[in-house]
């Protein structure tokens, strides 16, 4: 018995268009295009059955370009997607679809995939259009999100500025026609702005507007049912009150209005009670049977002077009841050096193998937390000494690194931590917890009140008998080609401006903008003594890390 043939299989390019070969016949308009049924046959099962158990010859293809299906024949040819291009990837991976070729499928899915990692803060609009159309098409014609789900997770590297400009362009309510405004694309449109609905809400309000607050349409209730209302008023209070002042101007309210009452309603109802769960399952997680560990943020310090003076900083660590380990140790001492404008002694890291001989049970710091932290001028001399400690630093074979998602632009990790409820799965690189899923959720800050914002983590299956294990949590920036950690321990809770525009974390700055302290939103400590900053701009990257406390 011969081999079963496996595609994609290369029968030879040379073969395409050869009358004795071209036994099945593709009906374009117009045209007619030849190819082989077993080699289709071997690449598509839907080809099989049309060719064999119902014995078809032809096959109508009026709904793809001449250009798409020379590029499919080719591809089942070949096995390679040589001809594929922007211009035919639409009809071409329909083709894929339609007839099942599940290797064009999935290659398909790879050229949609490199396109959109392409998309950052710089691309334009028709770059981001395609990408858009694509994953809308996909959804329309082939009852996929797959595409926009894919193309949502890369808009973390796109701006909210951006972002909200090409939403601006792309989907002008009061502009385009009801028709050409479907609901696929609102969908996307929902999606790609993510937490920011605002934007959203400003094009309804001018739609409505212009249309002099008659009533409401189709398209506007669609939107109206579907946006995440709660974030509006979490981003823009005063856009929120203004949505509600024109609907409760608007001249005709029919049935359709009422219905759409009732949804939002209803949906307003239901997150109160999942609020009321969630604050319920908050009371538990508190409690002592409790897998979950709150996350520990401090308010950071300064000294009053600007020389620092060593010894009495660590003897202030030393006295601090905050200070439970040697990574919350490490990381006051090493803002206080970022901080300081001048440094009595350089001598640091005996001095704090001279404090640490009393605390035996605190366990070393990762070789790669301190490698890799950001390295200042004032505390090089500190971090080089420290490194070579081998009774404060693990060796360099050892790491203990947890990273809870990639690296996003500042915009979309604020948008992933600060201003949403996420829920970050992990496993932890020691072989004590092999096998143990655990998760980090954080509670996004409600309005403009930091001491709302809360992080916590634990075991995912709450009916495991082990206690959640000690983390230290870090971020980790991406300058260029190099990567640096900075610790947030001493950053005390994220703050931002009045509109929720720019945030700052302690010293990390996710902007480039000198802000008025009286423009900020800060807890309960009030504004902190920070000199010194550190910005995260739109062409660096970062992402949440922790460390494993032994």
């Amino acid at each position: 018995m011969a081999p079963k043939i496996c595609v994609p299989a290369d029968f030879g390019k040379h073969h395409i268009g050869a009358p004795s070969h071209g036994n099945l016949q593709f009906n374009l308009q117009g045209v007619k295009v030849y190819a082989n049924s077993i080699i289709l046959s071997l690449n598509s099962p839907v080809i099989e059955n049309l060719t064999t158990s119902l014995q078809l010859t032809s096959l109508d293809a009026e709904d793809f370009s001449r250009e798409a299906v020379d590029c499919f024949i080719e591809a089942t040819y070949t096995g390679e997607i040589e001809a594929l291009n922007l211009g035919n990837f639409r009809h071409v991976n329909k083709m894929s679809q339609v007839f099942n070729v599940s290797w064009l499928i999935a290659r398909c899915e790879e050229y949609f995939v490199s396109y959109v990692k392409t998309l950052n803060s710089e691309s334009s609009y028709s770059d981001m259009l395609f990408a858009v159309e694509e994953a809308v098409y996909s959804m329309s014609a082939m009852k996929s999100r797959n595409f926009l789900d894919i193309l949502v997770d890369r808009m973390s590297f796109v701006s909210v500025y951006n972002r909200a400009n090409f939403i601006k362009r792309y989907i002008n309510l009061f502009d385009l026609p009801q028709a050409h405004l479907s609901r696929h694309r609102i969908d996307a449109c929902i999606a790609v702005v993510k937490s920011d609905v605002h934007v959203l809400i400003e094009l309804l309000i001018l739609h409505l507007e212009k249309q002099g607050n008659i009533c409401l349409d189709e398209n506007t209730r669609y939107l109206l049912k579907n946006v995440d209302l709660s974030s509006c008023y979490d981003r823009n209070s005063d856009l929120h009150t203004k949505l509600y002042s024109v609907l409760g101007n608007l001249q005709c309210v029919g049935k359709d209005d009422f219905q759409l009452l009732l949804s939002i309603t209803k949906q307003l109802t239901s997150r109160s009670v999942i609020q009321e769960d969630d604050m319920k399952s908050s009371y538990v997680a508190h409690s002592s049977k409790s897998r979950f560990v709150p996350v520990q943020f401090l308010q950071s310090f300064l000294f009053t002077n600007d020389k620092f003076n060593s010894e009495d900083f660590i003897k202030y660590l030393a006295t601090n009841d905050d200070v439970h380990d040697f990574y919350m140790f490490f990381d006051g001492l090493w803002f206080q050096l970022f901080q300081a404008n001048q440094i009595s002694s350089n001598s640091i890291a005996s001095k704090i193998q001279s404090f640490v001989r009393g605390k035996q049970e605190w366990a070393k710091l990762d070789f790669e937390y301190v490698e890799c932290i950001y390295d200042t001028e004032k505390a090089s001399g500190f971090l080089s000494d420290l490194r070579l400690c081998g009774k404060l630093v693990t060796s360099k074979k050892f790491s203990s690194k947890i990273i809870f998602f990639d690296f996003v632009a500042p915009d979309g990790f604020v948008e992933a931590v600060f201003l949403q409820n996420s829920c970050f799965k992990f496993q932890i690189p020691n072989p004590e917890y092999a096998g143990k899923q655990f998760v980090l959720k954080t509670t996004a800050m409600i309005g403009d009140n930091p001491d709302t914002f809360h992080m916590k983590y634990g075991l995912l299956n709450p009916n495991c008998d082990r206690f959640s294990p000690k983390l230290h949590f870090a971020l980790e920036a991406k300058f260029g080609s190099s990567s640096r950690i900075l610790p947030i321990s001493w950053n005390g809770k994220p703050t931002c401006d009045k509109t929720k525009t720019y945030w700052n974390w302690g010293y990390i700055k996710f902007h480039n903008w000198e802000l008025n302290r009286l423009d900020m939103r800060y807890g309960s400590a009030g504004p902190r003594n920070i000199k010194h900053f550190i910005s995260i701009l739109e062409d660096s990257h970062c992402r949440l890390i922790a460390f494993l406390v032994f």
